[in-house]
């Protein structure tokens, strides 16, 4: 069995080779060959994967544990650098890697002829390496380190064409709230050590010690400093899995490379809130108002961002909504203890959105950067393979029997449902957001490949199919869009999904079994489901099939809050945060460090020239002579003013 600190090394080489390929070619004015970049970017992710999948293939039922070194040992505090391989982290770091090594190979095409092309894939591996940490790792602190990796690549890609303001805005933008979110991570680490030491941050002890709790009698006594530590960690989730109210950057994240978008959005950064829900689920799970929070955020962030989805004429803007609000599915099955569904629609939904991005991609390709749909239409004859790819996965994201989403949506909703009565009114609304989802998703479709095209004719001559180096990612996750969800399929027998996470999940869920559960044949609930995606792709083809596409002006990435529906809470951002922190920089730069700084300079003047005596007047003090002297030349002034005299 190979060593689990292979897997995360292998991205790691690759990001410090292809760094250093990317300085040394910085100063000439021919760039690396792109060949040899690209063999390279794409190999170490690959054999990460490669690793990743020996693991699998052998992985005992309670997992693989390996401690490396030891990382912190002071007084009171000790860390390792450990790694745990389980049924979760397996799943995780198999579309991880997976699909990080299709993008990767995907980019050789789209960032073809680019000045940064060693420098992105540098950040790539990076990424790649900080997921990998994240997921790997055995301990609290350790995540934190690979999230806020995650954290800093998503900067660098995000503002990778730094030349455009407008970019580095968006990249700063992701990076600070992100940062907002993490302060939630570090205090709620801070809270499980103030009542269990640093031991409490490995993830195994932190499971002794909830069973401990519950079967012991100190619940009263350590449920209260859990429920806060949940909160902290909640939301921290919000801020990298883009939750009300910290979901303004993901949108705002477009400015990227578009494969860049993919990797965010399916294979790595967004994933990250889910996963550590998941990951502390046996402590959530004693956590009954925490849990509600996490529902009814994750449903209102599903329906709004469903309904914000409507109106973006940017192509990778309605993704992006798209992801915020799939995202918001997961956290409502995390809500309810369905920690196993949660992670099948990750699973899911990496795919099909992968796929997704990844046509989105090929569109701007062959429209040479154009990414305006109402400047799109008819290219389905013009870009057959993307076109197609496209529809496989606009298939599997709403739900249509057969495809992915099907399975795990369905399989969300079923849980949320069975859950109790707030999950039953929690359900309908998932049922209405399926619906806006088949819209949404149906009028980018429908602009994009149907109809006639709407473009200039000089664009129309130069429109080509993407090279085989992007379309065979694409294919490949075309295909996963379409067969993934058979992997928990219990109509036919198959429960792979299942059988991997109970024995990482399956406490949790049981900790939290409702009292009375509600038993409904499954049956209906994807018969719902279905009519839901149908209903809602009827609705797209009313009205936009034959509707008249008003011309677009201006750009094709319209600017401003109004235009992405994030003004709401921008405004919440700018008038609760940011506006009070420089208020309070301002007291803290003029009040405190001009003014009550120079008077209790001026106080400590006066208090030694008591304390001395006239001796202080005799010194070298310069600065305090020209003070005195100042001040006596004013007394002076004062002096003869007030008795009306003349000098």
């Amino acid at each position: 069995m190979i060593s689990l600190g292979l897997i995360p090394l292998f991205p790691l080489l690759g990001c410090i080779i292809l760094g250093a390929i990317a300085i040394i070619s910085s100063g000439s004015k021919k760039g690396p060959a792109e060949g040899f970049v690209g063999t390279l970017a794409v190999l170490f992710p690959a054999l990460s994967f490669a690793g990743v999948a020996l693991l699998s293939l052998n992985m005992p039922e309670g997992g693989v544990r390996e401690t490396l070194c030891n990382w912190i040992d002071i007084p009171m505090f000790r860390v390792d650098i450990g790694f745990l391989f389980d049924g979760l982290s397996r799943i995780m770091l198999l579309f991880v890697t997976g699909i990080g090594s299709l993008i990767a190979l995907y980019s050789i095409g789209y960032m073809h002829g680019d000045r940064g092309f060693a420098r992105y894939f540098a950040y790539i591996n990076l990424f790649l390496f900080s997921m990998i940490v994240l997921v790997l790792s055995d301990n609290l602190l350790l995540t934190f380190l690979g999230w806020e990796g995650v954290g800093l690549c998503s900067y660098l890609l995000i503002g990778f064409w730094n030349k455009d303001i407008k970019n580095c805005h968006a990249a700063n933008k992701a990076f600070i709230v992100n940062r907002v979110g993490d302060i939630g991570f570090l205090l709620g680490m801070l809270c499980l050590v103030t009542i269990g030491g640093s031991a409490i941050l490995n993830y195994d002890v932190l499971t002794n010690f909830i069973s401990m709790v519950i079967s012991g009698n100190h619940v009263d006594l350590v449920i209260p400093v859990l429920s806060i530590a949940g909160i902290l960690f909640f939301i921290g989730c919000t801020g990298k899995s883009a939750q009300i109210p910290l979901l303004t950057w993901l949108p705002d994240a477009m400015a990227g490379p578009t494969p860049v978008s993919a990797l965010i959005h399916a294979a790595t950064m967004v994933t990250s809130g889910v996963y550590l829900l998941a990951r502390l689920g046996s402590m959530f799970a004693l956590l009954p108002v925490v849990l509600d929070i996490i529902v009814v955020v994750g449903m209102l962030t599903a329906f709004w961002a469903a309904v914000a989805g409507l109106f973006q004429n940017d192509i990778k803007k309605v993704l992006a909504y798209s992801t915020i609000s799939q995202l918001g599915y997961m956290f409502m099955a995390s809500g309810v203890c369905a920690f196993d569904a949660s992670i099948f629609h990750v699973f899911t939904h990496a795919f099909f959105k992968a796929a997704l991005f990844l046509g989105a991609g090929a569109v701007i390709h062959a429209l040479s950067g154009e990414q305006d749909m109402r400047k799109m239409g008819g290219l389905l004859k013009k870009t057959p393979v993307t076109a197609c790819v496209m529809i496989f996965a606009f298939l599997a994201i709403v739900g249509f029997p057969g495809f992915s989403g099907f399975w795990s949506k369905d399989l969300i909703l079923e849980k949320i449902f069975m859950s109790g009565t707030m999950g039953q009114a929690v359900y309908v609304v998932g049922l209405i957001t399926a619906v806006i989802t088949a819209v949404y998703m149906g009028r980018l479709i429908i602009l994009t490949f149907f109809g006639s095209y709407r473009g200039s004719k000089e664009s129309e001559e130069h429109i080509h199919e993407a090279p085989a180096v992007m379309l065979i990612p694409m294919v490949i996750l075309a295909f996963g869009a379409v067969f993934a969800g058979y992997l928990w399929a219990d109509s036919i027998g198959i429960k792979f999904f299942a059988e991997t996470l109970a024995p990482v999940v399956g406490a949790a869920q049981a900790y939290n079994t409702p009292a009375v559960v509600a038993h409904v044949n499954p049956v209906v609930f994807a018969a719902l489901g279905t009519v839901a995606a149908l209903l809602g792709m009827f609705i797209a083809y009313k009205i936009y099939a034959n509707a008249r596409i008003p011309a677009a002006k201006g750009s094709s990435a319209p600017e401003g809050g109004k235009a992405t529906w994030t003004f709401l809470f921008d405004s919440i951002h700018k008038y609760v945060g940011i506006i009070p922190v420089n208020v309070l920089a301002w007291i803290c730069d003029v009040v405190v460090d001009k003014i009550l700084a120079a008077a209790q300079w001026t106080i400590g003047a006066i208090a030694t020239i008591l304390g001395d005596g006239a001796a202080s007047f005799q010194v070298r003090k310069v600065r305090l002579q020209i003070a005195l002297s100042i001040l006596g030349l004013v007394a002076l002034l004062a002096i003869v003013i007030l008795t009306g005299g003349t000098l």
